[in-house]
């Protein structure tokens, strides 16, 4: 049963230490370090479970504890996961949004350049004072 749980957490892990330490009055500290698979999940995945009992204490909990931990484990490796595709979606999103709008900002701007100069070029005369577009302005 043992083997059976660390095989559940070590499905998600690259390794895992485990460490046995002898304590006051005959306690045992177990420590189960797991090594994340990926170097940029070291920081959120490799929290070490550490337990501190006798060994009586330690063969009754110890298995369920662990099991406890392993589920826990993978459930934040999933929730890292998903988190980091929600933010790489979005991040394609908004790229393609920005790139819409840049390239929608260039074709209002370009036609009405053109049309400027076509229409200086129509009348060869600039605007007179007082036209029609000054009169808008103020009203």
């Amino acid at each position: 049963m043992f083997f059976q749980e660390l095989k559940l957490l070590l499905d998600g892990c690259a390794a895992i230490a485990v460490t046995l330490s002898s304590g006051r009055d005959g306690a045992i500290t177990v420590t189960v370090r797991p090594t994340p698979k990926e170097a940029k999940d070291v920081e959120a995945l490799s929290i070490p479970l550490v337990l501190t009992g006798t060994a009586e204490e330690l063969d009754e909990q110890f298995v369920g504890l662990l099991k406890s931990y392993a589920e826990e484990h993978k459930s934040l490796a999933e929730q890292l996961e998903a988190t980091r595709s929600i933010l790489e979606a979005a991040k394609k999103d908004a790229n393609k949004k920005a790139e819409k709008a840049i390239s929608k900002g260039a074709q209002v701007i370009e036609p009405a350049v053109a049309d400027d100069e076509g229409d200086d070029e129509q009348s060869g005369e600039p605007e007179a004072a007082g036209s029609q577009a000054e009169e808008n302005l103020f009203a």
